[in-house]
C-alpha cells in the first residue's frame, strides 16, 4: 500500500463476533495505518493479536471523541494514515465515528472499508420482508422518548430495525405489545456469528412467553414489523357525522371522530364540511 503526502483516514468494519469474518483488505490497512482509533483498547488488542498485528492503539470513544478529535484532525492533516474500527462492526453505524466523519475536509481522504455489520447480518436472514426498512439503532434509554420512536414505528409502515440490550429487552417487548399490538412481528438475532448464536421469529406475545422461560444473554439486534390495520373509509363516518352535525359544530365533530379513529384529521374536516353542505 503506498503512502501518499496527504492523510488517510480509514473507517474499517472489524468482526461482529467470529474473528475469522474479517477482510483481507482490513488487515492489510490495520498494518500499514500509523495508529489504530478503536472503541476500546482490550477488545481491539484481540483482534490484532489474532493476525499478529503491532500496532499503536488510541481509545476513541462516546466518552472521549469530541476531546480527542482536534489532535486526530491535526494528524490527518500532517499527512498520517489512521484506521478507525469499533468494537465490533462498521463504525459511525450506532459506534464512535461521526465526530470525525463530520469533520472530513480536504486535508486528508476518508476511505470506507467495508465488511461486517450486524444490521445487514440480520437483514440478511430475517423471515420479515426488508426491501424497504427503517434503522433506529440503540432504542432512548428515556421512556418518553422511546415510546416517540416506537410511534415512528406504527406510522412509518416499515420494518425496523433495532439494537437492544439484554437487561431491557422484556419491558421494551412489553412497550412493543401496548402501542403496535399483538399482530406485530418480531424477529430477535443474538450473538451473531459467535458460538451461542440465537434466531427465532413470532408473534410478539409468543417471543414474551418464550422470554419468560429463558434469558438471553450478549448483544441483540430486533426487527419489528408492525402490520398496519386497514384504515376505515370515511364513508363509514357518515351516518355518524349526520348525527353528530345536527348538535355540535364541525370542529367539535371531527374531534368526537377522532377519539375512536386514526383518520387524518385534515381529510376528515374536510369530509365533515361535505357532509353538512349537502344537508
Amino acid at each position: 500500500m503506498s503512502r501518499i503526502m496527504s492523510g488517510i483516514l480509514y473507517i474499517v468494519a472489524t468482526p461482529i463476533g467470529n474473528l475469522n469474518d474479517i477482510t483481507i483488505r482490513a488487515i492489510e490497512v490495520l498494518k500499514q495505518s500509523d495508529y489504530i482509533l478503536a472503541e476500546s483498547s482490550a477488545r481491539t488488542s484481540k483482534l490484532l493479536h489474532e493476525y499478529d498485528i503491532k500496532k499503536k492503539i488510541v481509545t476513541f470513544n462516546k466518552d472521549n471523541e469530541k476531546r480527542k478529535r482536534s489532535s486526530i484532525l491535526r494528524d490527518l492533516s500532517a499527512g498520517s494514515v489512521l484506521a478507525l474500527v469499533s468494537d465490533a462492526g462498521t463504525p459511525s453505524i450506532s459506534d464512535p465515528g461521526f465526530e470525525l466523519v463530520k469533520s472530513f475536509n480536504e486535508d486528508y481522504r476518508i476511505i470506507p472499508i467495508p465488511g461486517a455489520s450486524s444490521l445487514t447480518c440480520a437483514l440478511s436472514i430475517s423471515k420479515i420482508p426488508i426491501n424497504n426498512f427503517i434503522f433506529l439503532g440503540f432504542l432512548p434509554k428515556k421512556i418518553s422518548e422511546r415510546k416517540s420512536q416506537l410511534i415512528k414505528i406504527k406510522n412509518a409502515s416499515l420494518p425496523a430495525v433495532v439494537f437492544e440490550s439484554k437487561h431491557r429487552l422484556n419491558s421494551v417487548l412489553a412497550e412493543i405489545l401496548h402501542i403496535l399490538g399483538p399482530d406485530t412481528d418480531i424477529g430477535i438475532m443474538r450473538e451473531l456469528t459467535k458460538i451461542h448464536e440465537d434466531i427465532f421469529f413470532n408473534k410478539i406475545e409468543e417471543i414474551m412467553k418464550k422470554l419468560e422461560k429463558e434469558t438471553l444473554n450478549g448483544e441483540i439486534t430486533m426487527i419489528i414489523n408492525h402490520k398496519q390495520e386497514k384504515p376505515l373509509e370515511l364513508d363509514s363516518f357518515k351516518n355518524k357525522i349526520i348525527e353528530l352535525s345536527k348538535r355540535y359544530s364541525t370542529k367539535e365533530v371531527v374531534n368526537i371522530i377522532k377519539l375512536f379513529s386514526d383518520v387524518d384529521r385534515k381529510e376528515l374536516y374536510k369530509y365533515v364540511l361535505s357532509i353538512r353542505h349537502e344537508g
